[in-house]
């Protein structure tokens, strides 16, 4: 490692092992606990409701004791990010040891058996996780989990190891939620394969109560940890099928195929494979495919030869016997076996999968169980070559194995170095930019503090977790954010987590919403503070400009200016009244398409009632009345976010008078709306009509939807109307609740 990594190794404290994104919301999540938190609750992101520490990625295990040794007075905050990066560091040559005590456990000789778990832990999949996702970058616990079971297996009255790996499990997903399901995988496929090979007709050392056991021990993480979250966690309407699941997935090229440059791209120019996704990455090494294909060459022998009962069960040590068989199935999950064969239905049979929705990482379990295989396989090849006379050639092919993997494990682990020192190459990046920032806007903070606000609006805003609704990405003003929030203290409106509670999801995206729309979110402000508008040097939308328009210029650095906004300036009641009393004295506009549905039960928040469609929906397709041909339009409709699934796409086209061919189109996805009003959105779509006398079409697209309420109006000229008996609607807002 220090040959690698060098003065990492030594120096942990002085690197940040990622920058920007999760590498920087996963320290910040961390740390901002341990300064100014306490308990399960976290109160950085997503002022004022804050989240479950598990949903801010800020490891329980970590997080909560060592955020009660700092109340109680210990100073373990300002080493939380050297803590950290220690015991990810510590983690390799701790799998080291246990893959060495596995390599033993399958009968190999202390010698291969050191080289072999030198091999394998130095291209671990999960070291790939040091950069960003920190959480999952625990790497010993696969092979810890496979090791306590082997010793259950082989000491069936023994129940130190079943205690000790429910209890891996449940401490492991106290780190992340991940390692719940991975041990619950990992022990029922090794429960199942134990059930399928034991012998019908002869006593079996695998009785039916050892394979019980196993499978409850399997679960009891799982069960334990959603009794504690019960108890913890008071959200209910967190989002039930999370994006992903069919998509971040493993495939037979993310675990066998190169998957880092030099040997990547010669390996996709060579054999004109495509680049693999990053969450189905455990690759295995350019030996154990060889050894793969070996074996598949063997297994067909025993297919020809019809020596079945050799198929499945090999004629191997009992811990690769049954590990190679179950970490097949477990890989089989993380390619999305069965449900990607067309059965995606049977999702809706168990819907907790679905909140796991990267399970390519799942295959991490079958790279221990094949790269142990493999060494064991090399190692038993060379024996039958010295026992058949052919010594010479097992002395050449043993260095040449050793010599290729253990160059690919000095370029993995070489690549995950490069990548934090380029890093901390940029000095805004570094713990010390992070923990102990030097820039004005900083002495500021510290002055003002707060004494002055309440918390921090970061511009452009971001809005990770509710999954429905909200951003894709984190700017650079989320950095920013966090490190103004870890010197002060001052939580952050935004919000960078998983699984957000849809309900205050909807009322921190509101923040943006248009001045004549009530926010929910003031309702719940615990006092009248003004909140710190932290604006960096990126590009900002419309509705972010208008916040900004709203605030007072308190300080502009060389990256970023702060503006001080009143919690009165975002009240909607001066805008409606404003609003209401311009109504009566504009005239109507001719140029402007209204339609309504009418309600045929209960009528929506807006009014009126709605329409409800599977899939795709023409709104409106015809000519603008009166329409000018040189004006921009504005195409609105409301759609309903609580209760449904997936936003539809929002579409506008152009299209042929004559011939109905399409001239051009528009899109939104109405996700990315702000213009939130109990429950519903309203994405809108401005467009300029190339060709006189051509069609427009208004279509909503996706899942299951519900829309009410749409307006085609000229797009810079306030169009009020009355689309429901005595409610009056500004440019399709509602100006009457």
């Amino acid at each position: 490692m220090y040959a690698v990594l060098g003065p990492i190794v030594l120096y942990p404290g002085q690197y940040a092992f990622a920058a920007g994104g999760d590498g920087t919301k996963n320290y910040y999540s961390l740390l901002y606990h341990l300064r100014y938190g306490q308990g399960t609750h976290f109160t950085g992101m997503l002022y004022p409701f804050g989240d479950h520490l598990v949903y801010a990625d800020g490891q329980p295990l970590l997080g909560i004791p060592l955020a009660y040794l700092q109340q109680a007075g210990l100073p373990v905050a300002d080493s939380g990010l050297a803590l950290l990066n220690i015991l990810m560091l510590l983690s390799l040559p701790l799998t080291a040891v246990i893959v060495y005590l596995l390599l033993r456990r399958v009968l190999l000789p202390a010698g291969p058996a050191v080289v072999g778990a030198l091999l394998i832990s130095f291209m671990a999949p999960q070291l790939e996780r040091w950069l960003g996702h920190y959480a999952l970058s625990y790497a010993f616990v696969v092979p810890l989990l496979w090791y306590l079971l082997v010793r259950a297996v082989s000491a069936p009255r023994s129940w130190w190891p079943l205690v000790g790996y429910a209890a891996t499990g449940l401490f492991a997903g106290l780190l992340h939620p991940y390692f719940l399901l991975l041990a619950a995988l990992l022990g029922l496929a090794y429960a199942l394969v134990l059930l399928l090979q034991r012998k019908r007709h002869t006593r079996s050392a695998y009785s039916t109560g050892l394979i019980v056991r196993l499978a409850l021990t399997a679960v009891l993480p799982i069960v334990l940890f959603q009794v504690w979250m019960a108890l913890t966690d008071t959200v209910s309407d967190r989002p039930a099928s999370p994006y992903g699941f069919l998509v971040y997935r493993s495939t037979f090229a993310s675990v066998f195929y190169p998957i880092l440059d030099p040997l990547a791209s010669f390996w996709r120019n060579a054999f004109n494979t495509s680049e693999t996704m990053g969450e189905g990455w455990a690759y295995t090494g350019l030996m154990s495919l060889l050894v793969l294909v070996l074996t598949t060459i063997k297994a067909v022998r025993y297919l020809v030869r019809r020596q079945w009962r050799l198929l499945f069960r090999p004629v191997l040590p009992a811990p690769l016997r049954v590990g190679l068989y179950a970490g097949l199935l477990t890989f089989l999950f993380a390619c999305g076996v069965p449900f990607s064969w067309g059965l995606e239905g049977l999702l809706e049979w168990v819907k907790p999968l679905k909140q796991f929705r990267s399970i390519g990482r799942f295959a991490w379990i079958f790279y221990y169980f094949f790269t142990v295989y493999a060494v064991f396989y090399f190692y038993q090849l060379s024996r039958y070559l010295r026992h058949r006379r052919a010594a010479s050639f097992a002395y050449t092919l043993v260095p040449l194995v050793i010599l290729v993997w253990a160059w690919e494990g000095h370029t993995t682990l070489a690549a995950w170095n490069k990548r934090i020192t380029d890093t901390n190459a940029d000095a805004r990046y570094t713990p010390q930019a992070l923990l102990h920032p030097t820039e004005t806007y900083f002495d500021y903070l510290q002055w003002q503090g707060n004494g002055t606000y309440q918390a921090i609006v970061p511009l452009p805003y971001f809005l990770l977790g509710p999954e429905q609704f909200g951003t894709n990405n984190m700017p650079a003003s989320a950095y920013e954010a966090m490190r103004a929030s870890l010197q002060t203290g001052l939580p952050i409106v935004a919000s960078s987590m998983s699984r957000t509670s849809q309900a205050q999801g909807l009322a921190a995206a509101q923040l943006l919403a248009a001045p004549e729309l009530p926010k929910e979110l003031l309702t719940h402000f615990p006092s009248r503070k003004a909140l710190l508008l932290l604006v960096s040097d990126e590009g900002l939308s419309g509705p972010e400009k208008r916040l900004v328009a709203l605030g007072r210029l308190v300080l502009k650095d060389a990256h970023v200016s702060l503006y001080e906004l009143p919690v009165a300036a975002l009240e909607a009641a001066p805008y409606r009244q404003a609003a209401l009393s311009a109504a009566t004295a504009t005239p109507a506009r001719p140029d402007k398409v209204r339609l309504t549905w009418p309600a045929t039960g209960t009528t929506t928040p807006l009014g009126g009632g709605s329409l409800r469609h599977e899939q795709k929906a023409v709104l409106f397709s015809g000519v603008i009345p009166q329409r000018q041909d040189t004006a921009h339009y504005e195409a609105s409709v409301w759609v309903r976010v609580v209760g449904m699934k997936n936003l539809p796409i929002f579409r506008v086209r152009e299209l042929d008078a004559q011939t109905g061919n399409p001239l051009e189109s528009y899109e939104v996805p109405a996700r990315v709306g702000t213009d939130i009003y109990r429950g519903w959105m309203r994405p809108a779509c401005v467009f300029q009509p190339r060709h006189p006398g051509s069609h427009i079409a208004v279509e909503l697209e996706g899942d299951p939807f519900e829309a009410a309420h749409l307006l085609i109006r000229p797009a810079y000229t306030d169009v009020f109307d009355q689309p429901t008996t005595g409610r009056v609607f500004k440019n399709n807002f509602p100006l009457q609740d």
